[in-house]
């Protein structure tokens, strides 16, 4: 089973938009990134948003393009200062390969609880970090941004 975790794409200014949804260079490159896990024929059985629009669009994206069976779930807990270690529990009863859209601080904070290190990586808008299960814990087997 492996968790993806990201960071949702580039967001618009408040000035243009003041939901702060995706920007149309966030968009394209949710889009890029997309294209080219679904090239990789990677698929999610779930994929979690949380209740911001960035957050939501990215994973509406990245359903439509690699996993369009599904319709990507709204989730509290997942929003910019919310605590990745509620996550952990669910975490746990996972059994499919599932996608989290979220922000900073909190995609950086989950990754460096499941992993036990933190991740030495930008975290950019659009980011993507796979981990797979490896015994009781977690491993980040790669990451790629748009």
């Amino acid at each position: 089973m492996k968790l993806y975790l990201m960071r949702h794409g580039l967001a618009s200014s408040p000035q243009d938009d003041p939901q702060q949804g995706l920007s149309p260079e966030g968009r394209a490159g949710i889009e890029a990134l997309a294209k080219r896990l679904a090239d990789q024929k990677v698929q999610f059985a779930c994929i979690y948003h949380s209740e911001k629009d960035r957050a939501r669009q990215t994973a509406e994206i990245m359903a439509a393009i690699t996993s369009p069976q599904i319709t990507p779930q709204l989730r509290s807990g997942l929003k910019p200062n919310d605590d990745p270690d509620d996550w952990l529990a669910e975490i746990d009863t996972l059994q499919e390969d599932t996608l989290i859209t979220s922000h900073l601080p909190f995609v950086p904070g989950l990754v460096e609880l499941l992993n036990g290190v933190p991740l030495d990586v930008a975290f950019v808008p659009g980011i993507l970090i796979c981990l797979q299960k490896q015994g009781s814990g977690w491993q980040v087997m790669w990451h790629m941004a748009p």
